[in-house]
């Protein structure tokens, strides 16, 4: 993966520690959102609003009618749209991180490309957006300022799962259901929740009486590991009994660095490790993580480096998105071996 690629989806995730400073809930906590939950109805009643903090501002949004001419500024959100079958409401996409999800292929072909990046306002405006979504940090200086796109009365949607500290799996499909009623679809999404939620159960079932497993989050590596410590990532791996030993290290982040001698000390039973490798068969980028750890001697003796307990994932598995249940159910048969398949 391109190294400025990486950095868009890790900077969209270190806005969500920006935003707001506030400690995990428990594992079945009750969704971290600040915009109205969606209305039980099967589709939406328009108008359809929320409220954004979009560069630390409260923007009030809305759509008086499913949009048409939907523009995605991240990935992430452009699967969360596919997922719901909206290709065909969709003008562009942009800020394609890694290879898109296998079973979203064949829609995301049919959705134009803006840019490898962020497009530029000129780029966005020509196709007559009448929505957007994103993390945040499109819509700031980086990208295109919230206040040119808000000032063509295109109304933007961040996901809070992508602004919150204390997201959670519930909070994606607040999320989703949401979606739904932008979009008009709300039984699709209903739908969709429905099936993750039965996914994620049939495999908690098998493994709800094992013991948890302590587990260390790798990104990358600058001296120092980069690594999960509060929200999403955290609170979803414990859906799978699996605890992150970083998550009460004293850093109200949800990612940063740590020293290696905390990692040592917190003796970790398995390594997560994101793979940016390019094309779903290679992972070269995980071996060479992998190798890396190895011949570091100061993990010689933590438990996961001495049983060879390494587990590869692609960073949009363990953020929010619409891969979240896949990953936990692959994760939960890695970590937990056959009692989980």
């Amino acid at each position: 993966m391109k190294m400025w690629l990486r950095k868009g989806l890790i900077a969209g995730l270190c806005v969500m520690s920006a935003i707001v400073i506030a400690g995990c809930g428990a594992e079945k906590q009750a969704p971290a959102s600040d915009k109205p939950a969606a209305t039980s109805e099967k589709a939406a009643a328009y108008p359809v609003s929320w409220t954004e903090t979009l560069d630390g501002q409260e923007v009030k949004q809305s759509v008086d009618k499913a949009p048409v001419h939907a523009i995605s500024m991240s990935q992430a959100t452009t699967e969360m749209l596919l997922a719901l079958g909206l290709e065909d409401k969709m003008a562009g996409t942009a800020m394609k991180e890694e290879e898109i999800y296998p079973p979203l292929q064949a829609a995301y072909d049919k959705v134009k490309v803006l840019s490898d990046k962020w497009p530029s306002y000129e780029t966005f405006m020509a196709e007559n957006p009448d929505f957007a979504t994103g993390w945040e940090v499109p819509f700031t200086k980086r990208g295109i300022p919230t206040e040119k796109i808000t000032a063509k009365n295109v109304p933007i949607y961040v996901p809070s799962s992508m602004q919150k500290l204390d997201a959670n799996l519930d909070t994606v499909f607040e999320d989703m259901l949401k979606l739904g009623d932008i979009f008009g679809v709300r039984d699709k999404a209903e739908a969709w929740v429905k099936s993750e939620k039965e996914k994620l159960a049939a495999v908690q079932g098998k493994i709800e009486k094992l013991p948890k497993k302590k587990i260390f989050v790798y990104d990358a590596s600058d001296g120092k590991p980069f690594t999960a410590f509060k929200g999403y990532t955290t609170n979803i791996l414990k859906l799978i009994g699996a605890e992150n030993v970083m998550e009460n290290a004293g850093v109200d982040k949800t990612w940063a660095a740590v020293s290696w001698e905390n990692v040592v000390a917190a003796d970790p039973e398995y390594i997560i490790i994101a793979d940016y490798s390019n094309g779903i068969r290679n992972d070269d980028d995980f071996q060479q993580k992998v190798a890396a750890i190895k011949d570091n001697p100061q993990l010689a003796n933590v438990k996961a480096v001495k049983e060879n307990h390494f587990v590869k994932v692609k960073l949009s598995e363990i953020t929010p998105g619409v891969r979240t249940v896949d990953a936990l159910v692959r994760m939960a048969e890695e970590i937990h071996g056959a009692a989980a398949k």
